[in-house]
């Protein structure tokens, strides 16, 4: 993409044109018309599509490593892989992501990438649209001010103050939101609250009748609770699992060996210790035309519930633990006698590549927060609207993936198997997906609480719809659509909530959606 001259364009404003609507209390700070937290693939979306209007925009990087989960491990896109772009109905700068990738590997698009190219795609655009970053977060305590319902600024850790007309949330966690008063959920919601037949404890359960839970003294192993006595489809705290998206090689020159983490306990993974029984291996999906592989595996199930309104220093222990535990668990595999040698032989042919996240010991910089907080907005985006492929006069993009939870916890069954509870809910019966639309009203806050920011990740959906849309090319474009009605807003000082829906559709068709 070339080059966006904002500058020039601003100067044709004058000075006085962008600040307008910044009082003269606020000439302190760094001002913007747009100011988005969290540099997920929807940020960097969401920021470019602001800037592409011509206005000054700021990221706040956060919690969140520039390109999110994209340019961390997710290698192997959540897409339909046997479908081509037009036929998804992805268009804009999410297709044009997805041509950048084909390119670099001489193909028309590429669903499959490695971490470094997609990194190097999203940096490209910050720099292409001259955005502004800031790689601090917001102070933990009394982070922004807000005048009535509209936010003023977000004061960063080092005391700089970010101002801004229009704030989109862009995070994983939807810190921004929470920061700023604006109602959100956590957890499962209950089948009955939304008239969800997928929703709530207990409707999917996976029994593995072999493995036992208990160990030769009769205590439970780790990560495995009680069963509960909530009800089946009641509501509960219940977060799918997270994990680090690992990218893994078996090229002898580019491939670091396993080894021993900083913290390590055999016991964390005696479900594991009935493994190698005329298995192989499965280092997980290849990421074509490269030795690569992208490995969504090794995930801890229960330690991800207490992240989305942990504390900073909390959810970096969390992080930790998820790091010691998958490099834990792959050393294990690949070395402990429990383990048939055939199945350790095929897991030390791997190792993390030496050529990924090189300032970051190989590691990926971003833990997968599959779900967190969700907005409680103007529209609730519920199951049925999923099955029944709904759209809206607000429809700003077309989404399409299967209803997918993985595992919430284990628990002990009555007869002290194992049970996976959580999971698989695409194999349930009226869990058939349709391609539906995605309402802007979904990504807006109510007007009472906050009138100038927008969330288009932690969105107004139910757990269920969640499921679903979580994935990263329905956040890029959400992102998207966020950075134009954010532009539209900043200029003219309206509220986001009042920006036209059929302005911000035919904007995105102008810039090749398909909507």
């Amino acid at each position: 993409m070339s080059k966006i001259n904002r500058r020039s364009f601003l100067a044709t404003l004058g000075t006085s044109t962008f600040m307008m609507g910044f009082p003269a209390a606020w000439a302190a700070g760094d001002h913007f018309h747009v100011v988005v937290y969290g540099a997920t693939s929807a940020g960097v979306h969401a920021a470019y599509a602001a800037a592409r209007e011509g206005f000054k925009v700021a990221i706040v990087v956060g919690p969140n490593p520039i390109g999110g989960m994209t340019a961390n491990g997710l290698g192997h896109s959540d897409v339909n892989q046997t479908r081509t772009l037009a036929e998804q109905k992805i268009g804009g700068l999410t297709a044009a992501f997805f041509k950048a990738m084909g390119r670099h590997y001489g193909r028309e698009y590429s669903y499959h990438f490695e971490p470094s190219v997609a990194e190097a795609y999203f940096r490209k655009l910050i720099d292409d649209a001259d955005i502004s970053v800031y790689y601090q977060d917001f102070k933990e305590n009394k982070p922004l001010k807000k005048d009535g319902q509209r936010i003023k600024y977000l004061l960063l850790e080092d005391g700089t103050m970010i101002v801004g007309q229009v704030f989109i949330d862009c995070s994983y966690e939807g810190d921004l939101m929470a920061a700023a008063g604006v109602s959100y959920d956590v957890g499962r919601d209950s089948g009955e609250k939304f008239g969800e037949s997928l929703a709530g404890f207990g409707v999917s359960q996976i029994v593995k009748s072999r493995i036992k839970v208990r160990d030769s003294a009769g205590r439970l192993l780790p990560w495995v609770k009680p069963f509960p006595p909530t009800a089946v489809g009641g509501a509960d705290l219940g977060v799918m699992g997270y994990n680090y998206r690992l990218c893994m090689t078996n090229d002898p020159h580019d491939r670091l060996p396993l080894a021993l983490p900083a913290v390590y306990n055999k016991d964390w993974y005696k479900i594991d210790m009935q493994r190698g029984k005329g298995e192989t291996f499965n280092a997980g999906t290849d990421l074509t035309g490269t030795s690569k592989v992208d490995r969504n595996s090794d995930e801890p199930t229960g330690p991800s519930w207490n992240y989305p309104r942990a504390t900073r220093a909390n959810r970096k222990k969390i992080a930790e633990f998820h790091k010691n535990y998958q490099a834990g668990r792959l050393y294990f595999l690949a070395t402990d006698p429990s383990v048939a040698k055939t199945y350790r032989d095929s897991v030390m042919e791997w190792g993390l590549a030496r050529s990924e996240f090189t300032d970051n010991g190989h590691w990926p910089r971003q833990l997968y927060v599959r779900e967190a907080r969700r907005l409680r907005g103007i529209y609730k985006v519920r199951q049925q609207d999923c099955s029944a492929g709904r759209s809206y006069d607000d429809g700003v993009f077309w989404w399409a993936y299967p209803f997918d939870s993985h595992s919430v916890q284990y628990l002990e069954g009555p007869s002290g198997e194992l049970v996976i509870e959580g999971a698989k809910l695409s194999d349930l019966p009226n869990s058939k997906l349709f391609r539906y639309q995605m309402p802007l009203r979904a990504m807006m806050p109510l007007p009472s609480q906050c009138s100038n920011l927008i969330v288009p990740v932690c969105a107004s959906v139910t757990r269920i719809a969640n499921t679903s849309y979580r994935m990263e090319a329905a956040y890029m474009m959400a992102g998207e659509a966020a950075g134009i009605v954010a532009a539209k807003a900043g200029y003219t000082g309206q509220t986001v909530q009042s920006v036209s829906a059929s302005y911000v559709i035919s904007k995105l068709k102008g810039y090749g959606a398909l909507i």
